[in-house]
């Protein structure tokens, strides 16, 4: 698998492009508990957990930290 993709907690795999001036998001999906967040290399991760969110992009491997 690329940088750009992962696995979800819910096993699916997700690519998508850089997230603008390098900075990290989580958005939240309406009507549900689960979390999407993204990387400013482009690769996301969905969970339910936020402190999952922010472990797993504040420790994502494959670029280096600013």
């Amino acid at each position: 698998m690329s940088a750009a993709g992962t696995v979800s907690a819910a096993g699916t795999v997700s690519a998508a492009g850089p997230v603008a001036g390098g900075r990290l998001r989580v958005e939240w999906s309406p009507g549900s508990d689960r979390l999407t967040g993204s990387c400013h290399c482009g690769a996301q991760r969905t969970a339910e957990d936020p402190a999952e969110i922010w472990t797993w992009l504040l420790s994502h491997p494959g670029h280096p930290t600013r």
